[in-house]
C-alpha cells in the first residue's frame, strides 16, 4: 500500500514512543582522505547560515551524527554522578555534570571550545535538522536563535533588546535515541525506542548573548564566540535588517538535563541551569559557570502568582519542594521563573525549565507557555493572587512518555528532537510544494523557546 504522506507513518510510530573523531588541525588544512571520508558520512546539513567559504578561513561547525546503533553503557564518572542525592547534595550533583559536560569540550582556547569532534574523553551528538527555518544554525559554532532578550531582563543597567543563541548536545545514551529517529536525512518512525530517552542521558545548552559587561556587569572577562548572527541583534543595530553578520558573542548561561531514575515520579529528569560570572576571576574562564539551581518537578500545588521580570535581586521561593535555588552572594540578580522556579538569564520569567520541555510533543498542540497559547488564550494571572487552573496546566509533573495534550505523543521532555521534525516538515512541505495533515491540528505558533511579554 502506498504510503500516503510520511508524516502520516510518523504520528502512528510514534505512539510508541514514550517515555569521526578527528585530530584538531588548522582551519583551513584539509587533506583529501579527509574530505573523502567526511563524505561518505554525511546524512544532514551541518548548518543553514554562514558567510561563503572563499571570505573566510575560520574553523567551521560540523554536526555530530554519528550515532551509536546499540545501547552504549553507563561510563564510570556518569555512574558517579547517579550516586549523588541531588537533593540534599544538589552543588555537587551539579558540579559533578558539569565536569562530565565540560571534560574533552571545555577549551581554554575558547574559540575551539565545544567542537564535538575534538573530545577523545566521550562522545557527544547534536540533533540534525537545527538548520533550516530562519532561527537555523550559524555556520561557526552552530548556534541557533533562541528568544527575545528583553531590556533589563539581564539587570537593571541592560537598555539593549537581543535575543539569545544557543547549542545543544546529547551524551551516547541521548545519542542513541535521536538515532532512533534520525537514521538518515528522512526520519525512520519503525525503529523507535519504546522507553524514550534512556536512564543516564545527559543534555547539555551553551546559551549566548551579543551583550556585553557595559550592560550587564557579570559578563566581564568573557567566554566570546565568533557568530554569523542576526544584525538585528547586535546593540545598536538596524532592528529592521534581516541580515546576518559575523559579531562576537558572550556565554551566558548552560543548561543541563539529566534522566535520573530516582526523578521518576516527578517526570523522570533533573533539570540545572548555570549562569555565567566573570566577576569570580576564575583563570579557566568556563568555571565562571555558577549553578542557579537545581529542579525536579514543577510544585504543581503552588499555584500562587508572583513573578519578577526585571531584577534588582534574586527572590527566593522557600515554599517550593522541587526547586533549589543557590542561595550564594556571589549569584548575579536572577528573574527566575514562575513564582521563583528554576530559570535560567535568558529564559522566560513566567515559565520553569521543566514547564516548556514538558510541552515536547508532536503534532505541537499546546505552546510551551501559557500567556502565548491561542486555544485558548491564557491570560497572565496578577501578581499576589492564585493562578488559575489553566494557568497551572504548565506546572504539572508530567511522567516520561505522557504527552502535554491528548492525542499527541510524549518526546519525553526533548524540545530539539520536536523542534527538529518541525523543520523536516517545514522543509518537506515547501520543497514538495504540498501540505502535511499535521500542519493543521492547532493554529498556534510554532515552538519557540525563551518567549518574553513585558
Amino acid at each position: 500500500m502506498r504510503n500516503r504522506h510520511l508524516p502520516i507513518a510518523l504520528f502512528i510510530a510514534l505512539i510508541l514512543f514514550n517515555c569521526k573523531q578527528e585530530p584538531e588541525q588548522d582551519s583551513v588544512t584539509v587533506n583529501s582522505e579527509q574530505i573523502a571520508e567526511n563524505l561518505e558520512k554525511i546524512n544532514f546539513p551541518d548548518f543553514g547560515f554562514m558567510v561563503s567559504p572563499d571570505s573566510t578561513d575560520a574553523r567551521v561547525f560540523k554536526l555530530s551524527d554519528d550515532f551509536p546503533d546499540e545501547m552504549p553503557e553507563q561510563d564510570e564518572a556518569l555512574k558517579e554522578i547517579l550516586k549523588i542525592d541531588f537533593k540534599s547534595d544538589w552543588e555537587n550533583y551539579m558540579n559533578a555534570v558539569q565536569e562530565y559536560v565540560f571534560a574533552g569540550n571545555a577549551k581554554t582556547d575558547y574559540e575551539n571550545a565545544f567542537y564535538l569532534e575534538d573530545n577523545s574523553i566521550r562522545k557527544w551528538y547534536h540533533v540534525p535538522w537545527q538548520h533550516w527555518g530562519p532561527s537555523g544554525r550559524e555556520g561557526y559554532h552552530g548556534l541557533t536563535q533562541e528568544g527575545p532578550v528583553g531590556d533589563k531582563v539581564l539587570g537593571p543597567t541592560q537598555h539593549s533588546k537581543s535575543h539569545a543563541y544557543a547549542v545543544g548536545f546529547y551524551n551516547d545514551l541521548g545519542g542513541y535515541t535521536i538515532g532512533k529517529v534520525w537514521k538518515s536525512n528522512v526520519p525512520n518512525y519503525s525503529s523507535l525506542s519504546y522507553e524514550g530517552f534512556p536512564e543516564g542521558t545527559v543534555v547539555a545548552k551553551l546559551l549566548f548573548v551579543p551583550l556585553t559587561e557595559e550592560e550587564v556587569p557579570y559578563l566581564s572577562n568573557p567566554v566570546s564566540w565568533q557568530a554569523y548572527i542576526y544584525e538585528s541583534d547586535i546593540p545598536g543595530g538596524d532592528e529592521n535588517s534581516k541580515n546576518r553578520t559575523t559579531y562576537d558573542v558572550n556565554v551566558i548561561q548552560m543548561d543541563i538535563m539529566v534522566k535520573d531514575p530516582r526523578a521518576k515520579e516527578t517526570g523522570g529528569w533533573v533539570f540545572g541551569t548555570f549562569v555565567y560570572n566573570g566577576e569570580l576571576g576564575n583563570l579557566n574562564r568556563w568555571q565562571n559557570l555558577m549553578p542557579v539551581g537545581i529542579m525536579w518537578g514543577n510544585d504543581p500545588d503552588n499555584n500562587n502568582s508572583n513573578y519578577n521580570l526585571t531584577p534588582t535581586e534574586t527572590v527566593i521561593n522557600p515554599n517550593l519542594k522541587e526547586t533549589i535555588i543557590n542561595p550564594s552572594e556571589n549569584l548575579p540578580p536572577m528573574h527566575l521563573g514562575f513564582n521563583s522556579r528554576l530559570n535560567g538569564p535568558v529564559d522566560n520569567g513566567l515559565s520553569s525549565c521543566m514547564s516548556c520541555h514538558s510541552a515536547a510533543e508532536y503534532p505541537v498542540i499546546s505552546n510551551i507557555l501559557p500567556q502565548f497559547n491561542k486555544n485558548p488564550e491564557i491570560p497572565i494571572p496578577p501578581k499576589d493572587s492564585l493562578a488559575s487552573k489553566e494557568w497551572m496546566r504548565w506546572f504539572r509533573n508530567i511522567p516520561c512518555g505522557e504527552p502535554f495534550d491528548t492525542p499527541a505523543v510524549s518526546f519525553d521532555y526533548s524540545l530539539q528532537l520536536v523542534k527538529s521534525i518541525q523543520n523536516y516538515i517545514e522543509y518537506a512541505s515547501a520543497s514538495k510544494k504540498g501540505h502535511y495533515y499535521e500542519e493543521y491540528w492547532t493554529d498556534n505558533n510554532k515552538i519557540r523557546r525563551n518567549q518574553l511579554k513585558n
